[in-house]
């Protein structure tokens, strides 16, 4: 397993400044943080659409990929109805193992409310397991869709579920065995690889945006910390976070702690970033009750991410590789 992003550098050479013919109806395209692109349908509304592959998992990979590719709709304020999905698959692939992956990405899909209308499968012998890489679109009516880069000085960043719920359960289910033997009772591994049906934050998102949400991220590669220095570089401000206010459940911290990861820096769907003024943050805190904390909140000053706790001081000013990549 390998999750590691661009260099910013090299996003910012080779990815954002080659973006093909301009349209006038393209309202967000590539960008730092931008996770799904905004295009304007004439009065009818915003078509919200993303595109994201799984590479870091196998077992319930379609079932990640369902999950982790609709979120990025919904963090714009939109519910994700249509994708189109792509099965690159190994050459040895059984009709056993295609059976089980599609029915993953059909009863997910189905459970989300996403009709599948198209995409595209074949065999590759450059690839020694399953690929998947779904397209999801979603209509915005009724107002601007969600802009992660509208934070402004003295919003209150929130964090809606744990870190690394996404990480927890890629790790308990690819590498159960390892777990075992270093320590990890299999009760706690069964536990982790239930949150794999946890990932998905449409509901929070669309809920949190309609509370006055200013910008809203679904963390992904480079976990929390990642996610947190997106916002941070996409507003233009700094964040000053304490991470000893960011959740994390007892199964993640124990499994990090056996294989020497840090949860904060680890796979992170399943989590909401949300950036409010300080009266709607209230709101949106009060809405979602224990499952939502203020870890941060959004200022003037050198732009990144500051991790502050107690006389500890961190700075960020570009994602961290996951730590998924040091396995």
């Amino acid at each position: 397993m390998a999750v590691v992003k661009l260099p910013l550098e090299f996003q910012k050479k080779y990815i954002f400044s080659r973006t093909g013919a301009m349209s006038p109806y393209l309202v967000k395209g590539s960008g730092i943080g931008e996770d799904a692109a905004v295009i304007k349908l004439d009065d009818s509304g915003y078509l919200i659409t993303h595109t994201d592959p799984i590479t870091d998992a196998v077992k319930f990979a379609g079932k990640l990929a369902v999950q982790v590719s609709s979120n990025d709709i919904a963090v714009k304020g939109a519910r994700p109805a249509w994708s189109l999905v792509t099965f690159l698959l190994p050459t040895n692939f059984s009709e056993n193992e295609l059976d089980e992956l599609t029915s993953e990405v059909d009863l997910t899909s189905r459970r989300l409310g996403i009709a599948i209308a198209g995409g595209h499968t074949e065999y590759t012998s450059m690839i020694n397991r399953p690929i998947i890489s779904i397209t999801q679109i979603g209509i915005k009516r009724g107002g601007k869709p969600v802009d992660i880069s509208s934070s402004k000085p003295g919003n209150v960043l929130i964090m809606i579920n744990e870190a690394a719920i996404e990480g927890t359960a890629v790790l308990a289910l690819d590498r159960e065995q390892q777990l075992v033997k270093h320590g990890v009772s299999m009760a706690t591994v069964e536990k982790s690889t239930m949150l794999i049906d946890k990932i998905s934050i449409i509901d929070d998102a669309l809920t949190a945006a309609e509370l006055g949400a200013d910008a809203m991220h679904d963390p992904t590669e480079g976990g929390v910390i990642g996610a947190m220095v997106e916002m941070a570089l996409a507003s233009g401000l700094e964040i000053e976070a304490d991470p000893s206010m960011i959740r994390i459940r007892k199964e993640t911290s124990e499994i990090c702690s056996v294989l020497g990861l840090n949860p904060l820096a680890l796979l992170s769907s399943g989590a909401l970033l949300v950036s409010a003024s300080s009266d709607k943050a209230e709101v949106i805190k009060d809405k979602f009750r224990k499952r939502a904390s203020i870890i941060g909140k959004f200022k003037s000053g050198n732009v990144g991410l500051t991790l502050k706790s107690g006389p500890s001081v961190s700075r960020f000013i570009e994602p961290p590789a996951d730590e998924i990549s040091r396995l």
